[in-house]
C-alpha cells in the first residue's frame, strides 16, 4: 500500500489512541531518493494533489500522522553521520532511526519486503501483537485487529 492507503487508515481512527508512524526508506528500487524536506512537503502540502510521477504516490488525501527522516529499515544499517544525514536537506539515511529498526529487527520478524510491506501492531503497553509484511495488504483490513486492541487491555 502507499501514503494513501495508509493516510485512510489513520484517518479511520482520528481522534482514538492510535497512531502510525511513517518511516520513508529509499532501500527499495531507489522510490525515495528527494531530501526529507522534499518528502515532507509532497505528503503534507498545502495540496490534496499529490504527484510524484509514478503510481504507488500519485494520490488525492491529508496524511494525518507523523513522518520520521528517510532511515534504512532492514540492514545494512545506516553509517551516515547523523549531523548532516537526519536534516530537512539529507537524501541519505538518518542514523538515530536505526534503533527503532534494530529494535522491531530483533523480534525476529523479517525485515519489509517493499515500502509499505512492513506493518507493526503494538497493544497499549507497547507489546507487539501482530506484523504484517505485504506490500499488497490493504491497511484497511488491520481494522478488526487495531479495533481489538483498543478495546482490550494489556
Amino acid at each position: 500500500m502507499s501514503y494513501e492507503g495508509m493516510s485512510v487508515l489513520g484517518n479511520l481512527y482520528k481522534g482514538k489512541p492510535f497512531q502510525i508512524l511513517a518511516f520513508p526508506s529509499n532501500q527499495f528500487n531507489s522510490q525515495e531518493p528527494k531530501s526529507n524536506s522534499w518528502i515532507d512537503n509532497f505528503v503534507k502540502g498545502n495540496t490534496t494533489n499529490h504527484k510524484c510521477g509514478l503510481v504507488y504516490c500519485d494520490w488525492k488525501g491529508t496524511f494525518p500522522y507523523p513522518l520520521f527522516a528517510k532511515c534504512n529499515v532492514k540492514p545494512s544499517w545506516c553509517s551516515s553521520d547523523p549531523t548532516t544525514s537526519c536534516t530537512s536537506s539529507s537524501t541519505t539515511c538518518c542514523s538515530k532511526n536505526d534503533e527503532v529498526w534494530k529494535w522491531l529487527d530483533g523480534m525476529g520478524n523479517a525485515p519489509p519486503s517493499w515500502n509499505f510491506a512492513g506493518k507493526h501492531l503494538f497493544d497499549k503497553c507497547g507489546n507487539p501483537q501482530l506484523y504484517i509484511n505485504d506490500a499488497t495488504y490493504d491497511p484497511q483490513k488491520l481494522a478488526p485487529y487495531i479495533d481489538k486492541l483498543l478495546n482490550s487491555d494489556c
